[in-house]
């Protein structure tokens, strides 16, 4: 069996056995993740907020120096942030289980992480999660790239989401850090994607993009975010 690993700098927290949440599909549920404290608006701006310790879940190997700490910390820290739930698959979600339809209305129905975020594919992955265990890994992370872009309007998002992953982005920002603060001014309103790219934290490897869609409204000339998701590639 595989041992369980933070990727770690100093004494923070090790090695961790997950089990978590799908029915018998042989479809691997959306990675736990926490790396979005929140996407907001202040007046005109919208606001991105980074977790103040980044940790992404990953079938990969990474070879990074091994931590200590409380693994039942860890892990009920984990199930904190991604309690389970089901919801029903919508129109336009690229395939698998779980609530897909951002741009339908399925926000309110939808399974929710402790930031109140729904998740695309959300849903029950109980069994899957037991049958892999020994092969799910949870790291630290670091937030290389902060971006966002536009992605559409109501009836584009019902029709075609995109998938987890990047997209064209309007505005970039390097090595951000979780105490700075970056604002953004949307030039139309709809929906529109924030994406953070995830570096291991002390070893030499890529977990690809975290994101988060949401809608941007109108409201007596100040911006209004509503509807976000948590959108996470597959483990």
């Amino acid at each position: 069996m595989r041992r369980r690993r933070f990727v770690a700098s100093g004494a923070t927290v090790g090695a961790l056995t997950l089990a978590g949440c799908l029915g018998s599909s042989p479809t691997p549920p959306p990675r736990r993740s926490e790396v979005f404290e929140a996407v907001g608006a202040d007046g005109t701006s919208l606001q991105m907020n980074l977790a103040g310790q980044p940790v992404v879940e990953s079938r990969a190997d990474v070879d990074a120096a091994e931590g200590s700490g409380s693994f039942g910390s860890v892990v009920a820290a984990l199930a904190a942030l991604n309690p389970v739930g089901t919801a029903a698959a919508a129109k336009g979600g690229g395939g698998g289980r779980g609530a897909t339809g951002r741009g339908s209305g399925e926000h309110g129905s939808a399974p929710k992480n402790h930031n109140g975020h729904a998740k695309y594919h959300g849903g029950d992955y109980d069994d899957w999660r037991e049958e892999h265990e020994d092969e799910v890994e949870t790291y630290q992370a670091e937030v290389a790239l902060l971006a966002i872009g536009f992605i559409g309007t109501d009836p584009q998002m019902e029709d075609s989401p995109p998938e987890p992953g990047p997209i064209d982005w309007d505005e970039t920002w390097q090595d951000p850090q979780p105490d700075q603060d970056i604002t953004y001014e949307p030039p139309r309103t709809g929906w529109y994607r924030t994406g953070a790219k995830l570096e291991a934290k002390g070893a030499n490897h890529s977990f690809g993009w975290e994101c988060l869609d949401f809608r941007v409204n109108d409201a007596n000339e100040t911006v209004e975010v509503d509807n976000v998701w948590k959108v996470s590639p597959r483990l």
